[in-house]
């Protein structure tokens, strides 16, 4: 009988996995779309293999053991952070959201073998993650240290179990909390959770910065908590690049032992009532219907804006992009704290740096603008709206939360650098104007490409959708990172250094006025062009 779940269990498996590629293939019918990804994404592999080897080599040379014995554990902290935030949405997805679940669970398969199942699919969907930003981390800290061939090897199967401890524990803690917690609220209450706890995570361990000091001799890193999956991978790459054979591969077998004994212990627990729960969560109806509270007279662009701003506001999972790119000033602060001399702290340079954040966090609410109506979206094509109105209600309620949170990204950086007001006045206005182009980009994007057929938002932006806006509001940032350089040599010394400032700010006003016009003029062709299903 025994023979008979397991195997039933790996074709399960297997038939998932085949799916869930082939729903990937189907996605994206432009193989020029694919393969402008996989150049960016080869790209983003090489700059972080090339980064670290030379990082490393750099700490190598100057003889700075303390962070070279730290920085390993630091680097899989930010990431099981970062990860955070997608692992728990996908734990979420693929075993409550997902549309094949009332199918899967009317066949004769057993609980267990169903959460397992879709387990392993979890952990080989962020199996690609680990392969992109991880893998090249560890060859090229291997590479730099010298280290000897078992030291890749073992490295490599750590990293293969790394992230199926992350998505174990998530996956459980979904499964209990929508087994306890009342259905009408148990999502909600998983999104916030999800939100909340990697952020003071964040938050607390980034505050241990502030008490760096020392010369590069004898930096360390402030310790990383040492129950952590994230640390126990530090310390085994540690050990791999040292040479020390006995202490890699004893930190290898405890993370293999976790990972094959503990997790799958710890999902046979919990999958007895993963069925109860996933029905109750599904067949659970709020007792009132809440009332909009729009006001009684609004414009027809007023009324979407509000309607989509609303939105927002009830759904956690769409919140994440905006507390994940609040979290990236504490990377921007750490990075000011321990800065080389070769690249001083310059006005220019904290508005690049905030630039990128607001990219980031554009990087959502711009792609899902029209995808966030769903298949609903025939509603506002048959409705007395012209494609004008359509766009600009669009465009208007994303970047009404794009810009309030870049505008309190922005004040928080300019206060962490001790800028005075007009430095953070200054660094408000260029992150507004950042906004400004990537949800240009965005929402022209999702107007040529639009997603109306998902599970849940989180699955709007995959594969391409999540590089092709971000790369082109990466190029208009470089763009203006460049005229701000060229401005700072040009007007050096003028008004103190803030004409050249000033200069550059208008310049990326103008570049982001043209753009919009741009984007507009084909985003409202293809909205008036646009046809449901």
């Amino acid at each position: 009988m025994r023979r008979g779940a397991l195997a039933q269990t790996l074709a399960l498996t297997a038939d998932l996995i085949r799916f869930r590629i082939l729903a990937s293939r189907r996605d994206w019918t432009s193989h020029t779309l694919y393969v402008v990804a996989g150049i960016a994404s080869a790209i983003l592999v090489i700059g972080i293999f090339g980064g670290t080897y030379l990082g490393v080599r750099a700490l190598q040379l100057a003889n700075a053991t303390g962070l070279l014995g730290s920085i390993a554990e630091w680097a899989f902290l930010v990431y099981l952070f970062t990860d955070l935030f997608i692992a728990f949405g996908q734990a979420l997805n693929d075993m409550y959201l997902s549309s094949d679940m009332p199918i899967l669970l009317a066949m004769p398969i057993r609980a267990g073998g169903l959460v397992v199942a879709k387990f392993i699919l979890g952990v080989v969907q962020n199996q690609v993650y680990v392969a992109v930003f991880l893998l090249p981390f560890v060859l090229g800290y291997l590479l730099a240290l010298g280290a000897p061939w078992w030291a890749y090897l073992v490295s490599i199967a750590g990293l293969a179990c790394f992230p199926a401890i992350l998505y174990a524990v998530l996956a459980t803690i979904t499964i209990l909390t929508l087994r306890v917690i009342p259905p009408r609220v148990a999502k909600e209450v998983l999104w916030v959770i999800g939100a909340a706890v990697p952020t003071a995570f964040w938050l607390f361990n980034f505050a241990a910065f502030a008490h760096i000091n020392g010369d590069i001799n004898s930096l360390h890193l402030p310790t990383a908590p040492a129950w952590l999956p994230s640390t126990w991978m530090g310390h085994l790459l540690t050990a791999a690049g040292a040479g020390d054979s006995s202490t890699a591969f004893d930190w290898l077998g405890f993370i293999a032992l976790i990972t094959l004994v503990a997790c799958p212990i710890g999902l046979a627990i919990v999958s007895s009532g993963f069925v109860e729960g996933w029905s109750r969560s599904t067949t659970g109806r709020r007792g009132a219907t809440m009332a909009s509270g729009a006001p009684a007279k609004l414009s027809p662009v007023a009324a979407i804006v509000w309607k989509d701003v609303s939105s927002v506001l009830r759904s956690p999972q769409l919140w994440f992009n905006h507390i994940a790119s609040l979290g990236f000033i504490g990377y921007l602060l750490v990075g000011h704290q321990v800065q080389s001399p070769i690249l001083p702290l310059t006005i220019q340079l904290a508005m690049v740096q905030i630039g990128f954040v607001a990219v980031l966090d554009s990087l959502n609410p711009g792609m899902t603008a029209l995808s966030l109506e769903h298949r609903s979206i025939w509603l506002l094509r048959n409705a007395p709206l012209t494609a004008r109105q359509i766009f600009t209600a669009k465009i208007v309620g994303a970047y009404v939360q794009t810009a309030l949170i870049t505008t309190v990204a922005a004040i928080l950086l300019g206060e962490g650098y001790r800028f005075s007001i007009y430095g953070t006045i200054v660094l408000v206005a260029f992150a507004l104007l950042m906004s400004a182009a990537a949800i240009c980009f965005g929402v022209a994007f999702d107007a040529r490409f639009p997603s109306f057929d998902w599970e849940n938002p989180n699955a709007i932006n995959r594969g391409v959708r999540m590089i092709m806006p971000f790369l082109n509001g990466l190029f208009i940032l470089t763009l203006c990172g460049m005229f701000l350089a060229l401005t700072r040599v040009v007007f050096r010394g003028a008004w103190e250094g803030w004409l050249a400032v000033l200069v550059g700010l208008l310049w990326s006003a103008l570049v982001v006025a043209w753009l919009f016009i741009r984007t507009s003029q084909e985003a409202v062709r293809n909205v008036e062009a646009l046809e449901v299903g």
